[in-house]
């Protein structure tokens, strides 16, 4: 799992938010629940909280 810095475009309010995927393949936004709005928002993607370990670089896996 990998903890990714997000920011809400409307109030700015940022979060940790877990993923087992590569979020950077989203193009830098995505779609969430934001609780100061108390709607689905868009949210700027601003990298990994764990700098240390580096974010994950490879590409999406397709199984066919």
């Amino acid at each position: 799992m990998t903890k990714w810095v997000l920011k809400c475009t409307v109030c700015g309010e940022e979060k940790i938010f877990e993923a087992g995927f590569n979020l950077s393949l989203f193009g830098g936004k995505l779609y969430l629940y934001c609780r100061r709005c108390k709607a689905n928002r868009e949210h700027l993607i601003l990298g990994c909280a764990d700098e240390t370990e580096g974010c994950p670089v490879a590409g999406v896996d397709v199984i066919d």
